[in-house]
This record gives C-alpha cells, sequence and structure tokens, in this order.
C-alpha cells in the first residue's frame, strides 16, 4: 500500500507502563518489525487498536522520505504512513484488502496525465461523493523492508480540502493503476511499545 509523500526522522522515548513488558517510545518514527503501534480510538468497537508492525519499507521522491508500516491486529491488515519534516509528523492510516482501479474515481489515464502535466491544484475528481484536489505528481521509489535496493513507481497524490482523507494512485511499469485510500491520525493518538 502507499500513502501520499509526507515529512522525515526524529523522536523522543518514554518509558513503558509497569504493566506492561514491553517499552513504549511515543514516536512512531522508531517503530520496527514486531513493534507494537497503538492507535488510541482506532478500532472497529471504537476502543484502542493494536497493530503488530511486519514490514518497514521507505518512499523517497523528490517532496522527501516517508515510511510505510505494516500492521496487523487479527484479520485487520493496515498500512501506517508517516513522514516528518519542517511541516511536523503527519501520520495517516489506510485499510484496504486490496487496490481499486482506475474506474472507482471515474478518471481516465489521459486525465491524470493531464493533470500531472499542468501540476495544478485547481485539478480535482470526486470520490465517494467528496472532492479530492490534486496535490502532487511524481516518480517515486520504494525500498522494501527499508533496503538498499529500490523499484520505481509513479504516483498522483489528492487530498480533500481539509488534508484528513487521502487518494494515492500508483502505477508500476506493466502493472494496472491501483488506488489507494487513507485517513490522517493525529500524531498523539499514536503510540509505539518497543517489542
Amino acid at each position: 500500500m502507499v500513502g501520499a509523500m509526507f515529512r522525515s526522522l526524529f523522536g523522543k522515548k518514554k518509558k513503558g507502563r509497569s504493566s506492561d513488558s514491553l517499552a513504549t517510545d511515543e514516536s512512531i518514527r522508531s517503530a520496527g518489525v514486531g513493534d507494537v503501534v497503538v492507535i488510541a480510538g482506532y478500532s472497529l468497537t471504537l476502543g484502542d487498536a493494536y497493530f503488530i508492525v511486519e514490514l518497514v519499507s521507505r518512499y523517497e521522491s523528490p517532496v522527501g522520505k516517508a515510511y510505510e508500516l505494516i500492521g496487523v491486529e487479527g484479520d485487520r491488515r493496515v498500512a501506517i504512513n508517516w513522514t516528518d519534516d519542517s511541516g511536523g509528523l503527519f501520520i495517516s492510516v489506510a485499510e484496504q484488502d486490496a487496490p481499486m482501479g482506475l474506474s472507482a474515481l471515474g478518471v481516465t489515464e489521459e486525465e491524470l496525465g493531464r493533470m500531472d502535466e499542468s501540476h495544478s491544484i485547481d485539478n480535482s475528481l470526486i470520490y465517494d461523493g467528496e472532492t479530492y484536489f490534486y496535490r502532487n505528481s511524481h516518480q517515486v521509489t520504494y525500498y522494501k523492508d527499508n533496503g538498499r535496493e529500490g523499484e520505481a513507481f509513479w504516483g498522483w497524490e489528492f487530498s480533500n480540502d481539509e488534508g484528513k482523507k487521502m487518494i494515492s494512485v500508483v502505477k508500476w511499469d506493466e502493472v494496472p493503476f491501483e488506488i489507494y485510500t487513507s485517513k490522517a491520525v493525529s500524531p498523539d493518538m499514536v503510540s509505539v511499545y518497543k517489542k
């Protein structure tokens, strides 16, 4: 899964609850495989969601670096994306079993190409009855497991007016377009418990 390209690195650490065998680090920046990411109020029953991190990957583009944590809670799998730059820490969560196709957005490959060429925030699309505005498009390199070998794809980013909901359009070579939706989560709602 891919989220919007966000911001870049450092955090502070805190000690965990004495009843837990895990130490806590309130910063998602330090989350690694086997750690637990807790998102307050994010479970289906409005309680806290506890996602065990299975994979940490990195995305690099002309706008900076972003990180993706694949987390699992029972049968539920999510992509937690984060970035941190001068604009502050930004976190979003995508919950999709599979990507959607371009038809879900009601746009064509030609229309995406036109948006990329004009590079204008006046461009928009309608999804699920809501308007999403073009924010950026660029080539992105994906580093699985935060490794050294990367694989490039082309990405388009859209967000609603408040910037709380995002749509990412992804195009890998010789693979159909993939569409992912995500929602912003306040960093104050996210904690990391180290394994």
